[in-house]
């Protein structure tokens, strides 16, 4: 049976010690740190740890901005979206979702 990920919420806030980075005007948060917290809800959920997970791009900081990576279980491969929710000066928050 494949699991599949519940409607999950994924923050990355000051616990994470991860948040912003800026570049120029804009702020984002890395592609490394979208990785990590969806490899701990991954393994959170599915009580497995990706093999891989791939993200092409940081995420924009700005609600309703959406980053879609690719994840690597030991019997399935699918993408999830991350979907920022809220940004509060230098936590962002988002939804991570399997499509």
């Amino acid at each position: 049976m494949n699991a599949r990920i519940a409607r999950i919420i994924g923050t990355v806030a000051a616990a994470g010690g991860l948040l912003l980075g800026l570049s120029a005007c804009s702020m984002s948060v890395s592609s490394d740190d979208v990785k990590s917290e969806i490899t701990r809800v991954v393994q959170e959920q599915l009580n497995t740890a990706p093999s891989a997970v791939d993200c092409p791009s940081s995420l924009d900081a700005t609600v309703g901005a959406t980053l879609t990576c690719h994840v690597t279980i030991p019997d399935r491969a699918f993408d999830v979206e991350a979907k920022v929710t809220a940004v509060n000066g230098s936590d962002v928050s988002f939804d991570i979702n399997e499509l």
